[in-house]
């Protein structure tokens, strides 16, 4: 499972790149596109575990992240 997610997250994060250059977005910030891609990645990975705490947290529910069954 651990590599499947690290394929996709290559995956993702290289298709990221061409659409971050092909409407050059990366001249806004002047950053090349494969680092705006590597951080944007990064800044999903931080917060996706954050985020399905406090859904917890607040006991709600979402379309990624359903309650459990009790």
């Amino acid at each position: 499972m651990k590599d499947e997610t690290e394929r996709f997250n290559k995956q993702f994060k290289k298709k990221l790149e061409g659409l971050l250059n092909s409407y050059s977005i990366e001249n806004e910030c002047d950053m090349p596109d494969f680092l705006l891609a590597e951080m944007i990645v990064n800044f999903i990975k931080a917060v996706g575990q954050p985020i399905k705490k406090t859904l917890d947290w607040y006991d709600v529910d979402s379309v990624c992240h359903p309650k459990k069954k009790q």
